[in-house]
């Protein structure tokens, strides 16, 4: 494995098409500005809202250590809208016409000049979060999500004075109300103010103003249910009751950067990190390490297991007398080599001819807690016909299913052995481990020919490299 730089890709799941794509990091941030704020909007916002989603990408995707996409196997983002949303290059040249690429080049300054800066508390990428308008103040984070995050208190903010959302009323009858809140409302004339019983009752504001709580036709809601299903921009509402007019101060949820007070203060000269700071609590705006690119592992712990050892009566033997837990011992050895050298923090169960008691090894797997237990083997049948390479998961383990599969593909494609599958098993390793634990068996040390290959030095520092290969691909991209 050599340590050559690489260009860093997002790997994101096309859910209409169903197909993969791969989209380099730059473009992607420029098209996910696109999406989130006005592009007539001064640049240091715009280089705000760079830095904020270049620090969700940090988060999200595998090659900086992110868990990826929660609903397809393998990929950083998706379409199909949980991931974030951005505007296709193409489909932003239609929507911009002759202004394209003034506003193309403007989005590539924006993060150009703001290059591998992200938002960060103890050293971590925050989980950044904006809304268009906060209406006067933003949000704490336990009135909108229910727990307290340090970097998401409120902020007193007349910034966004001017924003066309700062104060805005939508009128609708007691049908639609009804309708949208799946409520039946009392007949009761509304002549008694806010409150109005029999219709809107118990009601609860912050000290910001925004609705907490309150009762709708005899059932209660958050305000944030009410905000969304009723169309609001903001849970800083009020409403007339002869006319049922909501009014709303703000647009969204209030928590985190308020865009249009950031464009009001890059017109009055602050820059970038000065907004980011006066909207998120405690922060620091620092360059990350590209630690994938050199060390694409760093970060990732894995336990290697050479299985069998010592007087084990288990362990398999070839027809020439290959012993199997030898061969497993000199590919995991050469295994730990490769991957501390990309960066990974490596644990063995063992490094010699011992032997290790299962119960000992799914110990040890259970005391580091690893991103992944690697169990090496060499497969064996009464046929000695029988040959290629499989690998054994836990069921319902997704990660296991897409590392084993990557795995098996470098086998075959680096030592030439047939794919037998990537097979579910309820293994003693597979069932105690509480991690993703896969059983690889390289090859069949009962087959003649692949025994041959296992007794040299090279078959077995390439099975050890394509391991290591299928390893690197799973948390990044060549």
């Amino acid at each position: 494995m050599d340590d050559r730089k690489e260009t860093i890709y997002i790997k994101i799941y096309d859910h209409l098409t169903k197909q993969m794509i791969m989209k380099s990091m730059a473009e992607l941030m420029k098209e996910m500005i696109a999406a989130q704020m006005p592009i007539s909007f001064e640049m240091e916002a715009l280089k705000a809202q760079a830095i904020m989603v270049r620090t969700f990408l940090v988060r999200k995707i595998k090659v900086f250590g992110g868990n990826g996409c929660g609903k397809y196997n393998n990929v950083d983002l998706c379409t199909d809208g949980h991931c974030g949303q951005w505007i296709s290059k193409a489909l932003l040249q239609d929507l911009w016409g002759s202004d394209f690429y003034i506003n193309w080049n403007k989005l590539d300054q924006a993060v150009r000049e703001t290059e591998d800066k992200i938002i960060t508390i103890n050293n971590k990428p925050i989980e950044p979060k904006f809304h268009a308008t906060c209406g006067g103040a933003t949000e704490n984070s336990e009135n909108v999500e229910g727990n307290k995050i340090l970097y998401l208190r409120k902020v007193l903010c007349d910034y966004c004075r001017n924003s066309p959302y700062w104060k805005q009323s939508v009128e609708m009858t007691l049908e639609e109300i009804e309708e949208k809140l799946n409520v039946r409302m009392s007949d009761v004339s509304p002549t008694g103010g806010p409150w109005i019983e029999g219709m809107i009752e118990n009601i609860c504001r912050d000290e910001a103003g925004r609705i907490v709580e309150l009762k709708i036709g005899g059932k209660t809601f958050q305000g944030t249910e009410v905000m969304k299903l009723l169309g609001l921009d903001s849970t800083r509402f009020g409403w007339k009751p002869i006319a049922f007019k909501f009014e709303t101060g703000g647009k969204g949820h209030g928590l985190g950067l308020c865009q249009y007070g950031a464009n009001a203060m890059a017109l009055e000269g602050k820059d970038a990190e000065e907004i980011l700071n006066y909207y998120f609590t405690g922060i620091q705006v620092k360059q990350f390490e590209k630690r994938s690119i050199n060390k694409p592992l760093s970060g990732k712990i894995i336990v290697l297991d050479p299985g069998h050892g010592g007087n084990n009566s288990e362990d398999n033997v070839g027809p020439m007398g290959t012993r199997e837990k030898d061969i497993n011992l000199a590919i995991s050895l050469k295994l730990a080599e490769l991957l501390r050298e990309a960066g990974a923090e490596v644990y063995e169960t063992r490094t010699e001819d011992v032997y290790v008691p299962l119960s000992k090894r799914a110990a040890i797997a259970n005391s580091v807690r690893p991103n992944f237990f690697l169990s090496i083997h060499q497969n064996a049948f009464a046929n000695p016909n029988i040959s290629g390479s499989e690998i054994y998961h836990y069921r319902g383990d997704r990660d296991g299913e897409a590392l084993g599969t990557l795995i098996l593909k470098e086998l075959s494609n680096r030592l030439g052995t047939a794919e037998r599958g990537v097979k579910i098993a309820d293994f003693y390793l597979l069932r105690e481990a509480r991690t993703t634990v896969l059983q690889i068996e390289v090859a069949f040390i009962t087959n003649p020919e692949e025994e041959m290959k296992l007794r040299d030095r090279k078959f077995q520092e390439d099975a050890a490299e394509a391991i290591a290969r299928a390893l690197v691909k799973y948390y990044t991209y060549e």
